[in-house]
Order: structure tokens, then C-alpha cells, then sequence
């Protein structure tokens, strides 16, 4: 699938915390890296479209949530789409909670 982002904001480095499920429960991860963020409506809900950039954090296209702070707000949400992207990096469709 290939995600494009129209009007993507600037790379910033944050710390994104996320959670994939495994045949053990559920796990937590948590890593810094370089991402940007679109806004946008879900079926007339909010969400954000989150570029990864690579080098991708371990697993992070198996995640069903994610949460992180963005210029000292907080976001979290829960992964309803993702797509692979020409540039090695990751979109994660995210409807915020």
C-alpha cells in the first residue's frame, strides 16, 4: 500500500510508545525515533497519519496502539491502517483515542 502524505510536517525525533500483541499477550515497546505527522478525519473522527522514518523501531508495523508527545501534546491511538513507503519508512493510520 502506498500511503502518501500531502503537507507533512517537518521529521521530528519523539518517543513512541507502542504495543503488539504476541502468542504471549500483549508486549510494550518503547523507542526514539524520526517521525512526521498529518492531521486528519476518519470517517468524520480525528486521526493522524504518523510517517516512520527508517531506521524502523523492531516490529512497530505489528503495533495496535500507539502513544507519543508531539510539541507538548499528547496522542494516542489505535493503528487502523499501515503502509510500507519508497523511502524505507512506515505510515501508521492512527484513530486517536
Amino acid at each position: 500500500m502506498n500511503m502518501k502524505m500531502p503537507g507533512r510536517a517537518p521529521n521530528s525525533s519523539l518517543q513512541l510508545d507502542y504495543v503488539r500483541d504476541t502468542l504471549f499477550g500483549p508486549v510494550a515497546l518503547s523507542v526514539e525515533c524520526q517521525c512526521q505527522m498529518a492531521a486528519l478525519s476518519l470517517q468524520g473522527r480525528p486521526a493522524l497519519r504518523l510517517h516512520i522514518c527508517p531506521p524502523l523501531p523492531d516490529k512497530v508495523e505489528r503495533a495496535h496502539s500507539v502513544a507519543f508527545v508531539w510539541d507538548g501534546q499528547s496522542y494516542r491511538g489505535v493503528v487502523r491502517d499501515h503502509g510500507k513507503c519508497g523511502d524505507g519508512g512506515l505510515n501508521l493510520l492512527l484513530e486517536l483515542q
